[in-house]
C-alpha cells in the first residue's frame, strides 16, 4: 500500500467502524420492558469454540427450558445467570449477559473507529 493511501485507509476503516457501531448501538437495549428476569443455571460449559454453554431456566408453569450462552464468556457448571424471557412466550429467552457483552463490543468498536479516524486525519495532515 502506498504511504499516501494509508491515511485514507485508516479514515475509511475507522469511519466504517464508527458507522457500524452507531447502527448497532441503536438496536441495543431493545428488550421489551415487560420481559422478566428469571434465574438460570449453567448446566454445560460447551467447548468455547463450536459448542455454546447451555443454561437451564424454569418458566412459570414449572417446566425447565434451555437457552444457549455466548461462546466467549467463561462459565462454570452451576453458575447462576440472569435469563430474560418473554412472558407471552417463555420459550423466547436470552441471557442478560449477552446484552451486556453486546454493549461492551459496541463501545470497543466506537473507540477503535474513533482512534483510527483521528490517526488517519493526523497522518494525512502530516504527509501533506
Amino acid at each position: 500500500m502506498s504511504v499516501s493511501l494509508f491515511p485514507f485507509g485508516l479514515l475509511l476503516v475507522g469511519g466504517w467502524l464508527v458507522w457500524w457501531g452507531l447502527r448497532r448501538r441503536r438496536t441495543l437495549g431493545r428488550v421489551p420492558t415487560d420481559w422478566r428476569r428469571v434465574p438460570g443455571t449453567v448446566i454445560d460449559v460447551g467447548d468455547g469454540v463450536k459448542v455454546p454453554p447451555r443454561i437451564e431456566y424454569r418458566i412459570p408453569d414449572g417446566r425447565r427450558l434451555r437457552v444457549p450462552g455466548p461462546l466467549a464468556t467463561p462459565f462454570a457448571v452451576g453458575d447462576e445467570v440472569s435469563v430474560l424471557l418473554d412472558p407471552a412466550d417463555p420459550r423466547r429467552a436470552r441471557l442478560d449477559v449477552t446484552e451486556q457483552e453486546a454493549v461492551r463490543l459496541v463501545r470497543i468498536l466506537l473507540a477503535t473507529g474513533g482512534v483510527l479516524v483521528v490517526a488517519g486525519a493526523v497522518i494525512g495532515i502530516v504527509l501533506l
